[in-house]
């Protein structure tokens, strides 16, 4: 499929209205989508680009967040997480954990533990509350994280509505999209419409425990990451 012929797609898709969802549940858009395209998985080559483009179909309503990718700041080592855990980390007596942090980072305030996010020229810095802290993801590394995750995606939007009890989606909105754009990205994390969550905690041994560092999104704002960005309506 050429993205000509996608845009075509996606207009007669548009102009049927409401449809009624493929399948019951938080699933049921992107499969409608994967279905009305004639697609099998949720990746779409498109050979007149040289990409092969992740589909994402999503509810115009979702407040939620979703996560970009997992990236654990510089320095690496794990005095780095020692450092957070024992200046910002909390107990709960409930789980036998000497301490831990499961804490959700954003630029404009700091949170509940002392932490906030802190833009840069080059960086996103972490800044804590009476604590200086050398901690941070550099431009290059978040470049190379997602563009590994996202090198291309066509991204979708539908309004829905129930009719006789069974989700409709007008999908009305879509995009190609590709590229990593930093002064975006930072613009996004200033406006906390993506936010960084920590983690982590001892175990009983001493060591520390890391599920790792997210970078979240606000679904409906997703599309500005990226540099490139190709209306497909």
């Amino acid at each position: 499929m050429t993205l000509p012929e996608l845009k075509r797609k996606l207009k007669a898709i548009k102009a049927l209205g409401f449809v009624k969802t493929h399948r019951k549940g938080d699933t049921g858009i992107g499969k409608t989508l994967e279905d009305l395209l004639g697609i099998k998985e949720n990746n779409i080559p498109l050979p007149d680009i040289g990409e092969i483009a992740e589909l994402k179909a999503y509810r115009r309503s979702a407040s939620s967040m979703l996560t970009l990718f997992t990236l654990e700041p510089q320095p690496k080592g794990g005095d780095r997480d020692r450092i957070l855990l024992d200046n910002f980390g909390y107990s709960k007596r409930d789980n036998g954990r000497s301490k831990e942090l499961h804490s959700t980072l954003s630029c404009k305030r700091y949170n509940n533990q002392g932490l906030k996010l802190k833009v840069e020229k080059d960086k996103v810095r972490i800044v804590g509350k009476g604590k200086r802290l050398n901690i941070y993801w550099d431009k290059e590394d978040l470049r190379k994280k997602f563009e590994a995750k996202l090198p291309a995606l066509v991204y979708a939007l539908a309004d829905c509505k129930e009719i006789k009890g069974t989700e409709h989606f007008h999908f009305n909105q879509a995009y190609f999209l590709e590229g990593f754009d930093f002064e975006h990205f930072k613009n996004m994390v200033k406006k906390d419409a993506i936010v960084v969550d920590f983690r982590m905690f001892y175990r009983p041994s001493g060591s520390v425990r890391n599920h790792g560092t997210g970078f979240r999104v606000k679904i409906n704002q997703l599309y500005n990451c990226f540099d490139t960005k190709v209306d497909l309506n």
